[in-house]
């Protein structure tokens, strides 16, 4: 489903000072005004844009499948996200490729502005997620949701992100695609796959299920990257 227009009218700065590598210090003022001008001007260049599919649950043998799809819920860490799950929307959001472009052109005013214009790009991109589930959960009142669960988490092979964007027609519908080695493109973009459940179910992300996790910074500070982190 494609419907309503997404608008980000500022961005979560002290979430993009998290992805920057700040460990309990404030930017100084010369980097605060840097993350202030950055922001204004990708406001100004990032387009929202977004798409999403409600597949019903089957249990199959065991196995959870998404009903009347051509796509494979491959892997424990998927089919454990979505046991107790009757629905799933799976989902794709990206900045579009103009963020791609003024990223690399604040490399030609300096890295500083590079590292808070990709920082703030990521916190982006997380807020246009948070906005997607807004809107489809509209049509979903009666369930809850679980967290997103992206390709390549845990054991749910990324080699699926081709599958995963064919089967929401996204290169198409919204300019997203993915390289031989499925990295998304435009960068700034994200996939994942969300269960809905009549039951109470776990909405907060987990380390254990991230593929990143023994090299994360985040980890490494004790912290997580989810904004229920302490």
């Amino acid at each position: 489903m494609l419907n309503k227009k997404i608008i980000i009218e500022s961005i979560n700065k002290s979430e993009a000072v998290r992805y920057m590598g700040y460990r309990g210090n404030e930017p100084d003022e010369t980097m605060k005004n840097i993350i202030d001008n950055e922001e204004k001007e990708l406001l100004k260049v990032m387009v929202p844009r977004y798409i999403y599919k409600c597949f019903d649950l089957e249990n199959v043998d065991g196995k959870v499948i998404l009903k009347d799809a051509d796509f494979d819920l491959v892997g424990k860490s998927i089919q454990h996200h979505l046991k107790d799950c009757e629905k799933a929307i799976v989902m794709c959001a990206t900045l579009s490729y103009g963020v791609d472009r003024f990223i690399r052109m604040s490399g030609l005013r300096n890295m500083s502005a590079t590292l808070a214009a990709d920082a703030l790009a990521n916190a982006a991109i997380e807020q246009v997620c948070d906005e997607v589930e807004k809107i489809f959960m509209e049509d979903f009142k009666g369930y809850n949701n679980t967290w997103r669960f992206g390709v390549g988490y845990g054991d749910f092979p990324l080699h699926l992100q081709k599958d995963l964007l064919n089967l929401l027609d996204a290169e198409k519908r919204i300019g997203v695609a993915c390289t031989d080695s499925y990295i998304l493109t435009p960068s700034k973009s994200v996939t994942c796959i969300i269960g809905l459940s009549k039951k109470m179910v776990n909405g907060k992300s987990s380390c254990n299920n991230c593929n990143f996790q023994n090299r994360c910074s985040f980890r490494n500070q004790g912290k997580t990257c989810t904004n229920t982190s302490n």
